[in-house]
Parts: structure tokens; C-alpha cells; sequence
């Protein structure tokens, strides 16, 4: 008999589809037995087996990809973990059409169930690597695709959230960099706030299904809805909305405890703002490798209430729970920030440097690389302009060493360098009005000390007319203080000193002062104090104005052009070389030393003894009665123990000594 060439085709389609088949059988058999995590090696080894069983099936480049989006870490983790991730979708949109449908008959969906919550984490595992490895336009296309598909439920993940959430963190670029955005950030911060009200549009027509089907997942909308509108109203500082969409998300156990810590941040409302820092650490657990804003934050907040060692140990905890994943680059610039404000400049600029050298991801997180480049730019300026300062205090004859001058003046030159950059950065930035001179914004990673080195040669009349209108707008009660801080600090470099006193006067008088949470406010405002009274001939009152400075922040006064007094009190009768050389170092610095019997209202008692065979050097600290601070020296141990001992007497531990 003869075989006419359609039967031969025939029959080899079903040599090649029953066996095709039966492949497929066994691929859904193995996924259904494992019960491991796919984060698990064993993980990975199904997803090749799977592949070399059927390459033409989705469900190993699902498991690989999955396992590769778990495993990344940085970039390149992220970019292995796309073409899987992208091969799976393809295959299942190929060969499940029309499972892959809206339905809203229960008998039918309960057959389609499983491939659609499988389709929805491809997408969204996809979305996401899209926007960590910097192509938020895939993103989108990838995101329409499930928008199309109309799903009764998502499983959590709402594709108009996260454009809601696109929109809003790449709002400052135009359509240049990225063609899916509009020409302003009020038209993409716009586009973002429309997207979030997609999510009840799409709710409203879902809700009985969901109600029904997935009755523990009836909130989610109304918590994605919440949740973006929250995000964009702290934004744009519309503090009453904000707190309006906070209130619904606790009333469905959807608050972010961060963003609300942020919320609170914002409003000058620091003691509440921690609680729910710490409240966000407890429930993040640390699980996700990300930017943890929680640490950043209130490590700032730490920095406010003159907590160095709560910061640092805060940051350091950070740190290790991530290693040197996303966000570790965020954790070095704010333990840079807490050792400039300890007083150390070289652990300031070590922590710094790492942050610079580290190729940061800006997970889960709206900060991004220009925050970042903007915070490792500004602590190198803020480096290179005190280290000036440093020089000047430890050695007040500096002027007569080469070295030093010469150090001088290539830190000089530097923080020049770097201003420009940073007022460059600033004409450039479109969201000056809206963050940076707001002072608190959701979206501003430096602070107001911060701010105000990088505007203080600007132009005094023009920023106190836009510190005047703000405290006029602005309708949050704490920050108001922080707009009068900016037009004192204006009036004192314009030489209004007069003016400056009322309005640093005005600030310490403020009835929203926290004086646990706002140390670095007030002692900014007592060096101002001091500074003004001084120009003004004033001298008790610049006296009592600088003892508050030194009693409120001491870590600050190396670094002022002010003059702490102390009287040295020297308890050892008869010194010997080496204690003499310490003594010399001591009085070598920029300190105005009064004798024995001079009045000062602080006085340092040093003791030379032997502590268990070793050479130490004791000190105190003291306002009169009152002790501030001690401690003691091994000073045969230590390099240069004399500015050692000096830099303690402002409570100011230094890593390397020079």
C-alpha cells in the first residue's frame, strides 16, 4: 500500500506530540513533589532538568527564573535572572491563550487558577528586574500585557500600582531618557496619581469575585490604592491627605510603617516618626536584600537627638543583617553622616569612599542615583571643608608650617571644586522648590545642617524672601522654626546681627521645640547666638551662648569660629618629658586656656598615673560641680595622645590620629 506524504506528516506529528505529552506529565508530576524554597540550589537543578525533558515547556525557565530573581544581588543578577523570566512568559502565553483569559465562572476558573498566578509572578518578577537593571519602559510593556489579560484577581500583584509607582520615582527625567514620561514632573507626578485611581476602577469591577473567591485578599486594592495616593501626597506635601490615606491603611492592616515614619520625619514630628522606624525594622525583619530608608532615617534622627553611638550601632547592625548587598551603599553614606557629625573625619570619609565605590541598585526604594550622587558629593565637599577647619583648630600656629598651609590649601581648592558641583546640581535640579527647600520632604536624603553648606554664599535676600513665603504656605507647625533658622542664619552672613538675634531667639522660644529630638537645631542656634552677640560687643551674652553651644553639641565646637574657654587644671606636681610634650600638644591647640586663677565656667583636670603597670592619663570634665565627661588615656599606646585628650574634651573618640 502506498503511504501518500500526508499521512507521513501524520504520523510524525504524533511520534513527536504523544511523546511531547507524556514529557509534560512528568515536568508537572516533579513540580508537583517538590516542596523545597526556589531559592534552594535544588531549585535550579529542576529547572534544567526540566528544560532538557521539554524545552518547548514554560515550566523551566518559570523555576529558573524565579530561582535567579531570588539569588540576585546586584545588576548582573538581576539581568540572568530577565531571559528566563521572559522565555517562560512567552511559552505560556503561546500555549495557554485560552486559559490565560478572564473568566468569571467559579468551575471554569478553578481549572485556569494555577497557570494564572503563575503568569502574574512572571510578569511581576519581570517588571521588577526591568526597573533594578534601569529599564523602566519594559516594565510598562510587560505590565500592559497582564492589564490586558483583565484577571479577576492579580494575587497582589496590581499592574497600575507599580506604573503608579514608575511614574512617580522617574518623574524628575524627561521623555529624552525615558519616552513613556511627559515633559514636567507635575504632568508625570499626574500620570502616577491616575493610575492609582485605575486600581478602585478595576477594583469596583472585580469585587464581588474577590469577595467570594479570595475573601482574605478583599482589601488589597483599597491598600494599593491607599498606600500610592499616601506616597504621592507626602510627596507633594499634602500633609492632612497623607495622613487621611494613613488612617484607611490602618483600618486594613496595610500601613507601611516606613512610609508613615517618613510621613511623621517630614512634619518635625521626630518621636513618633522612630516609633514607627522601629516598628518597620521589626516587620522587615531584613528578609529582602534592599534600601532599608527605616536605618537611614533614624539614624538621621539619631544625628538630631546627639546619639552618635545609638547611630552607629544602629547602621553597623544594618550592615551586617545585609552585607554588601542593595542598600549597602545607602548604610555607608549614613554611617559617613554620623561620623562627620561625631567629630571624625577620617571614618567620615573611609565610610564615604566605600559608598562612592559601590554600584548601588536603589531597591524598593524612590531614592535614586541621583540622591545617591548627590549625598557622596556633598559628604566629600563637607570632608574637605571642615578638614580647613580641623587643621586650623588643632595647631592655632598653623600658619607657620608649610605642610599645613599647603594642606590648606588643597582642601580649599577641593571643597571649591565640589561646591560648584553642588550648586551646579542644585540650578539643575527641578524639584529645588518642592524638596530641597521645603527642608523636610519624603524625597530629601540631605538635611537641613546639610542644606544650608551648600546655599550659605548665595544670595541672603533672595532665600529669605523664600524662607518668608514658606513659613506663610507652609501648613506643618514643627518646620516652620527650621524656615526661621535659614533667614537667621541669612541675616547673620549679611551682618544683620541684631535681626539674627531675634530670630534665633525665636526658634529656641518655639513651643513645637522638642529639646530631646532637636540638639543639633538648638546648638546651631546658640553658635549663632554667640557669633551675633559677639559682632554686637555683647560679650557676657556671646559667653553664655557659646557654653550652651559647647553643653548642647560639643561634637560641633572644634568646628566653629568660636572659642571654647577652659581652665587646665593639672593635678601632678612634677610632670616628666614625655608628660610635658602632652601638656605642650594640649595647649597647642585653638582653646583659649585660662590659668588656675581665671574664672571659666568649664574646667578639665588632668592626672598623669599608673593604671596595672601602665602609663595612663586621666581627665574630667566639669561645669563647676557637674561632671560632663572622663575618661583615661594609655598614652605610650596611642600616637599624638595630646590632641587625642583634646578632641575627648568634646566628646569626640577619633579612629585615626594625625
Amino acid at each position: 500500500m502506498k503511504l501518500e506524504f500526508k499521512h507521513i506528516v501524520i504520523f510524525l506529528l504524533i511520534g513527536f506530540c504523544v511523546p511531547t505529552y507524556g514529557q509534560r506529565i512528568e515536568i508537572d508530576r516533579l513540580e508537583r513533589d517538590f516542596k523545597g524554597s526556589f531559592r534552594d540550589r535544588e531549585a535550579y537543578e529542576l529547572s534544567q532538568k526540566f528544560i532538557q525533558i521539554d524545552s518547548t515547556y514554560y515550566t523551566g525557565y518559570y523555576f529558573e527564573g524565579i530561582y535567579r530573581y531570588l539569588r540576585a544581588s546586584d545588576q548582573l543578577g538581576y539581568q540572568t535572572a530577565i531571559k528566563p523570566l521572559r522565555k517562560a512568559l512567552y511559552l505560556m502565553d503561546k500555549d495557554y491563550k485560552r486559559e490565560l483569559q478572564r473568566t468569571t465562572n467559579i468551575g471554569s476558573y478553578i481549572n485556569v487558577y494555577q497557570l494564572q498566578r503563575k503568569y502574574v509572578v512572571l510578569v511581576d518578577l519581570l517588571a521588577r528586574s526591568n526597573q533594578y537593571v534601569g529599564q523602566p519602559e519594559k516594565s510598562l510593556v510587560v505590565l500592559r500585557k497582564l492589564i490586558d489579560k483583565d484577571f479577576v484577581f492579580n494575587f497582589g500583584a496590581e499592574p497600575y500600582a507599580t506604573m503608579a509607582w514608575i511614574y512617580h520615582r522617574n518623574r524628575i527625567y524627561s521623555p529624552e531618557k525615558y519616552s513613556f514620561l511627559k515633559n514636567s514632573i507635575e504632568e508625570n507626578v499626574h500620570l502616577a496619581s491616575k493610575f492609582a485611581d485605575s486600581i478602585l476602577i478595576v477594583n469596583k469591577k472585580n469585587r464581588q469575585f474577590i469577595n467570594q473567591w479570595f475573601s482574605n485578599f478583599k482589601d488589597d486594592a483599597n491598600g494599593s490604592y491607599f498606600h500610592y495616593k499616601n506616597l504621592i501626597y507626602s510627596y507633594l506635601v499634602k500633609v492632612d491627605s497623607a495622613e487621611y490615606c494613613a488612617k484607611q491603611l490602618m483600618k486594613i492592616d496595610h500601613l507601611s510603617k516606613n512610609n508613615y515614619g517618613n510621613l511623621q520625619f517630614i512634619q518635625g514630628k521626630f518621636e513618633k516618626a522612630e516609633e514607627y522606624y522601629n516598628l518597620a525594622r521589626e516587620e522587615d525583619g531584613y528578609q529582602t536584600k534592599d534600601t532599608k530608608e527605616f536605618d537611614y532615617m533614624q539614624s538621621v534622627i539619631n544625628i538630631f537627638k546627639n546619639d552618635i553611638k545609638t547611630a552607629t550601632s544602629l547602621i553597623g547592625n544594618s550592615m551586617d543583617m545585609l552585607g554588601q548587598t542593595p542598600g549597602y551603599g545607602w548604610n555607608n553614606i549614613a554611617l559617613s553622616r554620623v561620623y562627620y557629625y561625631a567629630g571624625d573625619l577620617e571614618a567620615s570619609k573611609k565610610y564615604r569612599d566605600k559608598a562612592a565605590n559601590f554600584k548601588e541598585l536603589h531597591i524598593n526604594s524612590t531614592w535614586g542615583k541621583l540622591h545617591y550622587d548627590r549625598n557622596t558629593l556633598l559628604l566629600d565637599y563637607l570632608y574637605n571643608y571642615r578638614k580647613i577647619d580641623e587643621i586650623k583648630f588643632s595647631d592655632k600656629y598653623y600658619w607657620l608650617n608649610i605642610k599645613k598651609l599647603s594642606d590648606i590649601a588643597k582642601y580649599y581648592f577641593k571643597q571649591e571644586n565640589d561646591h560648584m558641583l553642588l550648586t551646579s546640581d542644585l540650578s539643575a535640579n527641578p524639584e529645588r522648590f518642592l524638596v530641597l527647600y521645603n527642608i523636610f520632604s519624603s524625597e530629601n536624603t540631605i538635611f537641613f545642617d546639610e542644606i544650608w553648606s551648600i546655599i550659605r554664599t548665595f544670595n541672603p535676600n533672595y532665600f529669605i524672601r523664600i524662607f518668608e513665603d514658606k513659613m506663610k504656605q507652609d501648613s506643618r507647625e514643627g518646620i516652620l522654626k527650621y524656615y526661621q533658622y535659614f533667614i537667621a542664619k541669612f541675616q547673620l552672613e549679611d551682618g544683620n546681627y541684631q535681626q539674627a538675634v531675634t530670630s534665633f531667639n525665636k526658634i529656641l522660644a518655639d513651643k513645637t521645640l522638642d529639646q530631646t529630638y532637636e540638639k543639633l537645631l538648638m546648638a546651631r542656634a546658640y553658635e549663632g547666638l554667640s557669633i551675633a552677640f559677639g559682632e554686637l560687643d555683647k560679650s557676657k551674652e556671646a559667653t553664655e551662648n557659646l557654653l550652651k553651644f559647647y553643653n548642647t553639641y560639643p561634637q560641633l565646637v572644634p568646628f566653629s569660629p568660636l572659642k571654647m574657654k577652659f581652665k587646665l587644671h593639672i593635678e601632678n606636681r612634677n610632670l616628666s618629658e614625655d608628660q610635658q610634650t602632652i601638656i605642650d600638644a594640649v595647649k597647642r591647640h585653638n582653646i583659649d586656656w585660662v590659668d588656675e586663677n581665671e574664672s571659666s565656667p568649664i574646667i578639665v583636670s588632668i592626672n598623669f598615673a599608673m593604671d596595672e603597670g601602665k602609663k595612663v592619663l586621666n581627665y574630667q570634665v566639669r561645669d563647676h560641680l557637674e561632671q560632663k565627661f572622663e575618661g583615661s588615656i594609655e598614652y605610650k599606646a596611642v600616637e599624638n595622645p595630646g590632641q587625642q585628650l583634646v578632641y575627648s574634651l568634646f566628646n569626640i573618640t577619633k579612629h585615626k590620629i594625625e
